[in-house]
């Protein structure tokens, strides 16, 4: 499980000991800039093909940086529960899944990321 906390500059996703451990590496501050999506997503949905660094225990334990059909992505996650998905644009990682801690609740947690990114500004002409 991870702590997720969104602030004015950014997101910051703090990993356990354990976790970091297991999927070798630490915790991710990423600028409000470069979040472009943030949604709830099952573990199965998100596809993972093959483990790159980290740990995969299948259902019990997931952590680590794993490629899928869309590229690469971090995941810190437990059984089949729901993810906390962040797509990001200018970081080593494009995508991050984790699992949040019981009484937090993605979808809220995602909608209040979306809600404080940044304006790009009008589109078209």
């Amino acid at each position: 499980m991870a702590e997720v906390t969104l602030n004015e500059n950014g997101l910051s996703i703090k990993l356990s000991l354990l976790d970091s451990l297991l999927a070798f590496h630490g915790s991710f501050e990423i600028p409000l800039e470069h979040i472009v999506n943030a949604y709830v997503s099952n573990l199965t949905d998100l596809e993972l093909q093959y483990r790159l660094t980290g740990t995969n225990f299948g259902l019990y334990k997931s952590a680590g940086i794993f490629g899928n059909p869309n590229g690469l992505i971090f995941v810190d996650a437990v059984g089949e529960g729901t993810c906390l998905v962040i797509e990001t644009q200018g970081e080593s990682i494009p995508r991050i899944a984790v699992q949040l801690p019981g009484g937090q609740d993605p979808n809220a947690l995602a909608h209040q990321i979306m809600r404080s990114l940044p304006d790009s500004g009008p589109t078209g002409s």
